[in-house]
Formats: structure tokens, C-alpha cells, sequence
């Protein structure tokens, strides 16, 4: 019998990939502005970018794997 394939979803990946959002989230919002006016701001602002590149790209790459597609296999006849 043919059917869909099932989509079983990894709960780690995903708890994982919002936890890096929100780290982005505070980085931008909280732990950058606490810099605003010190001659250190533009090299933290550099780290912060560079930081949120590297969390997005590990964020998506965290949500594709926790995403599986299982074909249903066929029922076993003893």
C-alpha cells in the first residue's frame, strides 16, 4: 500500500535551534547596546555580526536534522 511519508520531528534539534535564537536575540538586544558609547563598540558590534551568522547557519542546519522523513515500510508476514 502506498502512502505518505511519515515526518517524525527531533525535539533536541529543535529545543537546541531556539536556544540559538535566543542567544541571538540577547546578544543584539541586551549585550550589544551595554557597549553603545565606548570606543569598544565597533569591534564588539564586528563579533556580535559574526556571532549571529555562525548561530543562524547552525540554527538551520539544527532545524533540517531534526526534521526525518520515514517511508512506511511494509508490514512483515510470518
Amino acid at each position: 500500500m502506498f502512502g505518505l511519508p511519515r515526518i517524525k520531528i527531533n525535539v533536541f534539534y529543535v529545543i537546541s535551534a531556539i536556544c540559538s535564537l535566543l542567544l541571538i536575540i540577547y546578544s543584539w538586544f541586551i549585550f550589544l547596546p551595554s557597549f553603545e558609547g565606548l570606543p569598544e563598540y565597533p569591534q564588539v558590534q564586528t563579533v556580535v555580526i559574526l556571532l549571529t551568522v555562525l548561530l543562524v547557519a547552525s540554527s538551520g542546519i539544527q532545524l533540517m536534522l531534526s526534521i526525518k522523513k520515514h517511508e512506511p515500510s511494509e508490514e512483515k508476514k510470518i
